[in-house]
């Protein structure tokens, strides 16, 4: 990367990045820790969820830093959602389960949201225009929350929560034709996009027979469109490289729980179907890019700090590799301004750069 670019826009690029990752490291820590366990006499305690959530952290109210980051960041923009308009989704409305199902280490059980139990509800806003600053999107209801979860060894496997229904919704208002699914969860996906006329079929791709079986006897019966469903149990990259892609309208995939562990196979898929004409939707990708751009602005803070080739030559994890990988991708590119350096971390171009 040849970089002729202003310093003092590089530093702030950097600083963004190390402040995204800060902001991030806060709020998995209120949520893993404290989010759940909110008692309504602490609500009532305060005057916003705010300062609820400073209070929890230890964060000084007053500390100016803290207080230019919290502005940044919009961190006092907890919202506090209507139910309403997740009771009334169609899912919601039709596909009941009265008794908790148990399936060797599977369970399908309604579990609960407590009232004012933060969660994130959108995928992440990547202000271009500020240094790609990554703005999370948080809410709580007030009341308790009932909602279908498939658990597999006491761990979450697929919800049917207000973030699954929003990360969705853009998709499933493109999605039509013969469809291909990767990750068939409890259905969400597939059931609402069965409604859609425009919809003809849909292969639902799942490794897991057992998740097939309790979707099968629990679930799939309610699906009012269940003659458009075909279920294959083959792993997915195996079955994306073996079958007819041309078949298909439209293909969605939702092989993962988080970012982080999307991003491997998130780059594998890509390549696989980087010749495939129709219409593809991975879910959560920006939050992926989000990474990625991580990725590359470590490449430039390295570059300032004068790396060679030599420092991307060998790889000890599959980080490692995508590093080395992007470096040798990016050697060349002649970076003189900051709309060339805004290029180069959008969106746009990263999903052409994984391709190469």
């Amino acid at each position: 990367m040849n970089l002729k670019l202003d310093r003092h826009y590089l530093n702030n690029l950097l600083e963004t990045r190390d402040e995204n990752i800060l902001i991030n490291n806060i709020y998995n820590d209120f949520l893993e820790n404290y989010s759940r366990n909110l008692k309504d006499y602490e609500i009532k305690h305060f005057a916003n969820y705010y300062e609820l959530f400073l209070d929890k952290l230890e964060i000084d109210p007053y500390d100016q830093d803290f207080r230019n980051l919290a502005k940044k960041y919009a961190l006092n923009d907890f919202k506090k959602l209507d139910a309403t308009k997740y009771i009334k989704n169609p899912y919601y409305q039709n596909i009941k389960l009265f008794n908790e199902v148990k399936f060797k280490n599977l369970s399908l059980r309604m579990a609960t949201l407590p009232s004012y139990s933060a969660f994130i509800y959108k995928d992440i806003t990547a202000k271009r225009d500020d240094y790609y600053r990554e703005i999370n999107h948080f809410a709580y209801f007030d009341k308790p929350f009932r909602y279908l979860e498939l658990s597999q060894n006491d761990v979450t496997r697929m919800s049917i929560t207000p973030h699954e229904i929003e990360t969705m919704e853009e998709s499933l208002n493109e999605v039509k034709g013969k469809v291909l699914v990767l990750g068939l969860g409890i259905g969400y996906y597939p059931y609402i996009a069965s409604l859609k006329n425009e919809v003809k079929e849909i292969d639902i791709v799942e490794i897991d027979q057992n998740i097939i079986s309790i979707f099968k006897e629990n679930l799939l019966p309610q699906f009012e469109n269940k003659n458009k469903i075909n279920l294959i149990n083959k792993e997915a990259l195996s079955y994306l490289k073996n079958a007819d892609l041309s078949s298909y309208d439209y293909i969605f995939i939702d092989l993962w729980h988080t970012p982080e562990d999307a991003l491997v196979l998130y780059l594998k898929i890509s390549n696989i179907l980087k010749d495939y004409k129709g219409k593809t939707s991975y879910w959560i990708e920006k939050s992926i890019l989000a990474l990625i751009r991580r990725y590359l602005l470590t490449l430039v803070e390295e570059k300032l700090n004068g790396f060679t080739d030599k420092d991307y030559e060998k790889s000890q994890n599959e980080n490692d590799e995508i590093i080395n990988k992007l470096y040798f991708l990016t050697k060349n590119k002649k970076i003189s301004s900051k709309e060339e350096m805004q290029e180069l971390l959008s969106d746009e171009n990263i999903k052409e750069l994984i391709l190469e």
